[in-house]
């Protein structure tokens, strides 16, 4: 059998020192090597694509201009005492410039088309793979790459038969004209690589920090290992 080959790295957002979804942070994805960098987004009142994981109700009330003032923002996080609050648009410039991946985890479906058209708009389409909510893009962004996130718990009946879950989110998958899934590496097992990559999707598994995990994932030839620990995946793999 032929040995796979080594799974490429997609950094955590707050992969190093810096907090998460910062300029630093995505900066420190970069400088660690890793293939692709995780940011999370969600969209301001005006329809600005910003960096957050949580929602928050500044969010909705707030255009870009008035949630980024000091005064507003360390309202939605202490962090943004030192750290301004992100725009996609200012990370797409980044990625343009040092030629690295994104994984754009959306966390809301109202983010979602904002979101495409600042890929187009920046002409990364073959630099952006989506997670998170994404209902339709597939079928109407059929040049964005979409990585299905697959259910992070099984039915009585899968936990009895993982074969079940295996060709459940490989069929869903498929029709869906998915690019492949992206797990909760608890949920990912050699079984639904080999028919994930059987059916020509790709498989990425999140959020991996343990070395021995690493490995194993390693061993059973998933494509993308999203990881904090993006200097000792690199230890494992390269």
């Amino acid at each position: 059998m032929d040995k796979p080959s080594a799974p490429k790295i997609a950094a955590h957002t707050g992969c190093g020192i810096a907090p998460d979804n910062t300029v630093e942070s995505f900066m420190e994805g970069i400088r660690l090597g890793a293939d692709i960098v995780e940011v999370d987004l969600r969209v301001t009142k005006d329809g600005i694509i910003v960096l957050l994981h949580d929602d928050s109700p500044l969010l909705h009330e707030c255009t870009y201009e008035q949630l980024n003032q000091l005064e507003t923002r360390v309202k939605v996080s202490a962090i943004y005492e030192k750290y301004e609050i992100v725009r996609l648009s200012d990370i797409l410039q980044i990625a343009k410039q040092y030629e690295v991946k994104l994984n754009l985890d959306i966390k809301t479906p109202a983010a979602i088309e904002p979101a495409i058209q600042l890929v187009k708009q920046y002409q990364a389409e073959n630099q952006v793979f989506i997670t998170g909510c994404s209902e339709s893009i597939t079928s109407r962004h059929r040049d964005i790459q979409v990585v299905f996130n697959t259910p992070n718990e099984f039915t009585a009946e899968e936990r009895n038969d993982y074969s079940l879950y295996a060709e459940k989110v490989c069929k869903e998958s498929v029709s869906g004209s998915y690019y492949g899934l992206n797990m909760n590496y608890e949920t990912c097992h050699q079984e639904v690589v080999d028919l994930a990559h059987a059916s020509g999707l790709a498989v990425w598994v999140y959020t991996v920090n343990d070395p021995d995990v690493m490995r194993r994932f390693v061993q059973i030839g998933v494509d993308v290992i999203t990881t904090r620990a993006v200097t000792e995946l690199a230890g494992l793999t390269r």
